[in-house]
């Protein structure tokens, strides 16, 4: 019985270090750490990190692409598709943010469905309080799609081109980071032109 007892510990903690590397592995299969969009003032993508690295990146075959309208307006909710396309993997996975021509993060993130979420702030993903809404990524449902649909509104004071920046994971679902490709792309959606208010024109009195 002390035989037992001296190497139940020695088991536990074996147990614990395999059940913290599995929770390693599959924790962003729901969606990955914030910040990882490939926008300048990001912390580069899921290629990185010692992650999602066994090929360079953008360096598969899939296309990978954000779609939406050609232009917004201050308030507006425009709605966007994140997808790929030529794809080899069985997983798949996407986080998205966007930026004004200062690179300020702006507007806010509304997911559709359960297939996406807007990053919280203060979770284990590391948003920041000031970027609350500005960052949105599949979540463990959407991980088994290849396209989202996404709703992003300007605010009021939005203006100029935004550019929206989205990095994809296009995984061969082995259950762990090997053997996956990642891919960054972008969108650029101008303001649209504000519409001229029409000058009433006196009609002249007959005499």
């Amino acid at each position: 019985m002390k035989i037992v007892n001296k190497y139940v510990p020695c088991f536990l903690l074996i147990v614990a270090v395999n059940s913290l590397v599995i929770v390693n592995l599959y924790a962003w299969s729901g969606g990955p750490p914030a910040y990882r969009t490939g926008a300048p003032g990001d912390d580069g993508t899921c290629n990185s990190q010692n992650c999602h690295n066994s090929f360079s990146l953008n360096s598969g075959n899939a296309d990978f692409a954000i779609t939406g309208p050609a232009t917004y307006s201050s308030g507006e909710t425009i709605k966007l598709k994140v997808s790929f396309k030529n794809d080899s993997g069985t997983l798949h996975g996407f986080e998205m943010t966007a930026l004004d021509a200062n690179n300020n993060r702006v507007g806010k993130f509304k997911s559709v469905g359960n297939t996406t979420q807007v990053i919280p702030v203060g979770g284990s993903q590391g948003l920041k309080e000031e970027d609350a809404g500005k960052y949105i990524e599949h979540t463990a449902a959407g991980n088994k799609k290849k396209s989202w649909k996404i709703r992003w509104t300007a605010s009021n004071n939005t203006s100029g081109k935004i550019t929206f920046y989205a990095a994809g994971n296009d995984a061969n679902g082995n259950g762990n980071p090997t053997g996956d490709h990642i891919y960054t792309t972008t969108l650029g959606i101008n303001k649209a032109a504000a519409t001229a208010t029409p000058t009433a024109t006196a009609t002249p009195r007959p005499y």
